[in-house]
């Protein structure tokens, strides 16, 4: 599904990525972790086709691609329903309450402007906006960092079924449990320029407490709190 090789990507000048390499089979997951600054996000750009890197080669077979922001990004002219077919104009009123409904809105709230709908709200609107074209390839840059703990593991397992459909998924987070909990492989970037300094593939790198991978990483503050989060989820 999506291969990048030797990528290497400048920003006014700076190289801010080097020597990134990764693979994402389709039906597959993967987490982006490191610090902020640490260019998980123009990562996901590059990917998305959003900033042109320097070096290196992406492959990109996806023939839908979505895009989930941190923020929702809705129109505020529009009621929540037409911002959905903003990328589906030809979506029924029925699909867009079923996937409404999947993701605990009704059509009531489908009518509503994005000021009348809580933050919540909003970006359900926007996931529902990302899923209504049945995308191969879902990037999401924390999207639920700023929901409260019950709404954000809810969306989580609603990712998770997506995942199970076939839909692959390229996350940005900084919280460790939803790495594990989403990824089947997670990609730790760092360093300046950062790249990718460890790659970890899920649950077989946390199959046991004592996994003596596990006591050779956990020094590093980004790794132990996957670590911890695996051993924990």
């Amino acid at each position: 599904m999506l291969h990048l090789e030797n990528l290497r990507i400048d920003l006014g000048g700076q190289t801010i990525l080097e020597n990134i390499n990764l693979d994402l089979a389709a039906g597959h997951s993967l987490a982006l972790s490191g610090a902020s600054g640490s260019g998980k996000t123009t990562l996901l750009r590059a990917i998305a086709g959003l900033a042109e890197p320097q070096e290196g080669r992406i492959e990109n077979r996806a023939r839908r691609l979505a895009y989930l922001y941190q923020e929702p990004r809705l129109l505020p002219w529009l009621r929540a329903d037409e911002n959905i077919r903003l990328v589906a104009p030809d979506a029924s009123d029925a699909r867009i309450r079923q996937l409404l409904a999947d993701l605990w809105l009704d059509g009531k709230d489908a009518r509503k402007y994005p000021h009348e709908l809580s933050g919540g709200m909003q970006q359900r609107i926007a996931l529902a906006r990302a899923l209504i074209t049945e995308p191969d390839l879902l990037l999401m840059d924390e999207p639920f960092s700023a929901l409260d703990a019950r709404l954000r593991e809810e969306l989580q397992q609603r990712i998770i079924r997506t995942i199970e459909g076939g839909t692959s998924v390229v996350l940005v987070t900084h919280d460790a449990q939803e790495a594990v909990r989403l990824a089947q492989h997670i990609y730790c970037l760092g360093g300046k320029p950062a790249g990718i300094f460890a790659e970890i593939p899920l649950p077989e790198a946390f199959s046991a407490r004592d996994h003596a991978w596990c006591a050779a990483k956990s020094a590093h503050p980004a790794l132990r709190g996957i670590e911890e989060a695996a051993l924990a989820d």
